[in-house]
């Protein structure tokens, strides 16, 4: 009652007040502002203006002078607006089936309009969508409260901004499922090249006694190559399966590790979505999300059964990637004393056993080794800033092995560290450290404060272990991000992030699931913390989502016949080098042209980024012998790219310049473009001292 009534007193504060009301304007503003933006430069019906924006821009000022309006009778003279509540509230009560009706098409306008109209590719301000955003949350949660004296609820508006996220983070991904041919952005075609690998080897004209190498650690590949067991499974199939892969899976984790206890039933089925837009905030790779899983799963069970359950764990994340070995251990022992805890409320020995005999299971595959080559590696190359010498693998000189101490230490360190990418920057605005700090700090504060306040009983030896690995997986994640190629998202905070799901999964079966309905009632602070928890991840979607846009189907058809032609042609005078869009190769489309492992363009990159001498050497003799009659790549220009500042770097300096010194100048050197069509962002190169000749 102190606590509702302290809340009482804040919401009737004239500076409360005052600043809700200034926050409410400025947004306002903005949005005219880039709208404003937009519209000048139109025409010259009212100044600059045509008189379609003008008309935009004067329906916009009414909309937005009734919103402010609102918002001030809301704040000031709510007792003046009484009428109209129960109006609102009697309409609703009317609605009947309508009202759901109108429940999914505020639920999805969001999505739709970001990902599927063609408004969303013209309004990408960020402030005009975080209007659409809050309104749509507010008529979604006024449509789905219950309560016949209250416009919105805290429940319905927490429901609201998960369902809302959640369809946006599915668009997000399916809107990329498409059988549009050529890659939709920088390494995806390759990508679905090294899926195909595993399973769909007869796909490609290759000496069947030779490896094919790809470029990708056997967990990835086997999950996300699937689909090539299927006969002439198209790319659209593929693509669907590569966004159910980077979608359910997050909700599936918090379903698994979140028990589904009968008393709390709908708050387990709302973590699931929002478990998906939190994970989403990485993005996360599947195969460690399954790992997770494999822990949960084995959460209060037999150890005859939990034994296998992380070993297995371990295992799949130590063959998806080499940094993950160690995660499945350390996160047994958390949950392990996590439910000791919780049951017993103390830490016996059979639990320090059962810590120890999951901890070991989960690492057992290599775990210390890989964890010890990690840290030794990363104190050398932070020592030195540079690049420690490789052993090679065979076929490849000058390439790095994980296979042994040395191997992992230069793989941990074999590409220089970029630090101010932990600042905001072009690449990730926010940078590393304040796009984390959002992501995570509300979570992490709401842990703390149940701690603090006793709602979440945790023991020294507990606390030691929890802050230990976090500690851990933060160090690793912000090291991994700093790396050339990294940076440019929280992908490398995987471990971290997941690590915050099992915690709060703890926190919640340790009494909150009991609490809830009171936190929303009479804690201010908990309530605002749950509503950051939400909306912050929710509307990252908005902020750089746009449509799938793409060339027309005859023209997308045109560049594909002209590359055939080009392939049909320099196939009989030499061998053809796909160094990008290797996924033409992979569903058909070069018929049985035969496949050029050597030289695929993400892996040239990483040795570019490395400054391998001996890797170049090849390449270069390659280049100037002309052993390929066509290389078909992206875009080439002979374009260093500079830092604007100390601080704030252009899109991807480091990486871009590597290419063009290691990549770029020698192929230049010695071979020149006959076809470059960049709605498709590709490009074709044939030797400049060629004795045929390819219409």
């Amino acid at each position: 009652m102190v606590a509702k009534k302290k809340s009482s007193r804040l919401s009737q504060h004239p500076l409360f007040k005052a600043g809700i009301a200034a926050l409410g304007f400025l947004l306002l503003f903005l949005v005219g502002n880039e709208i404003f933006g937009l519209a000048w430069g139109s025409g010259h019906w009212l100044g600059r203006l045509s008189s379609k924006w003008a008309l935009t821009l004067t329906l916009y000022v009414l909309l937005g002078a009734g919103l402010f309006v609102v918002l001030l009778f809301s704040l000031y003279a709510a007792n003046r607006i009484i009428s109209l509540r129960r109006l609102l509230i009697e309409i609703r009560g009317r609605l009947g089936y309508r009202r759901w009706l109108l429940v999914v098409l505020a639920a999805l306008f969001p999505a739709y309009f970001v990902f599927y109209l063609p408004l969303g590719a013209l309004f990408t301000g960020v402030f005009l969508r975080l209007l659409i955003f809050m309104v749509s949350i507010l008529v979604l949660a006024f449509l789905l409260s219950e309560k016949e004296t209250q416009l919105v609820e805290w429940r319905g508006t927490l429901i609201a901004g998960l369902v809302i996220g959640a369809l946006l983070t599915l668009a997000e991904s399916f809107v990329l499922v498409s059988g549009y041919p050529f890659a939709l952005h920088w390494s995806e075609g390759n990508r679905l090249w090294d899926y195909s690998v595993l399973f769909g080897r007869p796909r490609y004209n290759y000496p069947a006694d030779q490896p094919i190498f790809a470029w990708i650690d056997r967990g990835r590949q086997a999950l996300w190559g699937l689909p090539f067991l299927i006969p002439n499974v198209s790319v659209w199939i593929v693509r669907l399966w590569g966004a159910i892969l980077v979608t359910f899976p997050y909700a599936l984790l918090a379903w698994m590790v979140f028990r589904p206890l009968k008393a709390a039933r709908g708050q387990w089925l709302a973590i699931g979505l929002w478990s998906l837009i939190f994970l989403n905030q990485g993005p996360i790779y599947t195969p460690l999300i399954f790992s997770a899983i494999l822990v949960a799963a084995a959460r209060r069970r037999p150890l005859w059964l939990a034994l296998p359950l992380v070993f297995l764990a371990g295992h799949y994340a130590g063959i998806s990637r080499f940094s993950w070995r160690f995660a499945p251990g350390i996160w047994a022992i958390l949950v392990t004393f996590g439910d000791a805890v919780l049951i017993q409320g103390q830490l016996r020995a059979r639990d320090w056993l059962r810590a120890a005999a999951l901890g070991l299971a989960g690492i057992w595959t290599k775990g210390v080794p890989v964890l010890w080559g990690i840290v030794s590696g990363l104190l050398l190359g932070l020592a030195s800033n540079g690049v420690i010498p490789t052993p090679s693998v065979e076929g490849v000189p000058g390439a790095t092995t994980v296979e042994t101490l040395q191997g992992l230490q230069a793989t941990a360190t074999h590409q220089p560290f970029i630090w101010y990418r932990l600042l905001p920057n072009e690449i990730y605005p926010p940078g590393i450290v304040l796009g984390l700090t959002f992501s995570v700090f509300p979570l992490i504060l709401l842990l703390m404060y149940l701690v603090r306040k006793g709602f979440w009983k945790t023991l020294f030896w507990q606390r030691i272990a929890i802050v230990a690995a976090l500690l851990a997986f933060l160090a690793v994640g912000l090291v991994s991000s700093v790396k050339a190629g990294g940076g440019a998202d929280l992908h490398n905070m995987d471990m971290f992030l997941v690590t915050l799901v099992l915690l709060a999964a703890l926190a919640w079966e340790a009494g909150f699931y009991k609490r809830f309905p009171t936190f929303l009632r009479n804690s201010p602070y908990v309530r605002w913390l749950l509503t950051a928890m939400v909306f912050i991840p929710a509307f990252l979607p908005m902020i750089e989502g746009k449509p799938l846009k793409l060339p027309s189907e005859e023209r997308t058809r045109f560049v594909l016949e002209r590359i055939q032609a080009f392939a049909a042609c320099a196939r009989l005078h030499g061998e053809v080098l796909f160094m990008d869009q290797r996924q033409l190769l992979t569903f058909g489309e070069m018929g049985d042209l035969s496949l050029v492992v050597d030289y695929e363009k993400k892996f040239v990159m990483d040795q570019a980024l490395a400054g391998n001498e001996a890797y170049f050497e090849q390449f270069n003799s390659d280049l100037a012998a002309g052993r390929f009659s066509l290389i078909v790549t992206e875009r080439e220009a002979i374009l260093y790219k500079e830092l604007d500042d100390a601080s704030i770097g252009d899109s991807f300096v480091e990486e871009n310049n590597a290419w063009v010194k290691w990549v770029t100048n020698p192929l230049l050197q010695h071979y020149e473009s006959v076809g470059e069509y960049k709605d498709a962002a590709v490009e074709l190169f044939m030797p400049i001292e060629r004795n045929f000749v390819c219409p």
